[in-house]
């Protein structure tokens, strides 16, 4: 058993940020003799469910989390009072990563999980 637990780690489903599927991060964390490692996804909790269930196969106690950006807050109003909205694409804008502060949040328990 290994003393040591990974708490940031990215799935293929972190595009850019991570390449393999979690059935090959837990299998390989078993092969190192590790008995836990967190999934934690950019932005969102993708590949959980096959985390949790390689997991459960192979003996080690999985930790849920996710890697947020966290944007400041928009003080700005728009024409007659309207909020102001980022231009995107969509929106006649241009694709441009903001480069906010990230955070690393795990869950704890059901009450964890569900505040994710």
């Amino acid at each position: 058993m290994s003393g040591f637990v990974h708490l940031h780690v990215a799935s293929g489903y972190s595009l850019r940020y991570g390449t393999s599927r979690p059935e090959v991060l837990v299998e390989r964390a078993a092969a190192m003799g590790q008995d836990a490692l967190a999934l934690t996804d950019r932005d969102g909790a993708y590949g959980a469910v096959a985390f949790a269930l390689a997991c459960r196969e192979a003996g080690i106690s999985p930790i849920l989390g996710t890697d947020l950006a966290v944007a400041p807050q928009v003080a700005q109003s728009g024409p007659a009072g309207r909020p102001h909205r980022v231009p995107t694409p969509a929106r006649g804008g241009v694709a441009v990563d903001p480069g906010h502060p990230r955070v690393v949040l795990l869950a704890r328990g059901a009450a964890g999980w569900a505040s994710l």
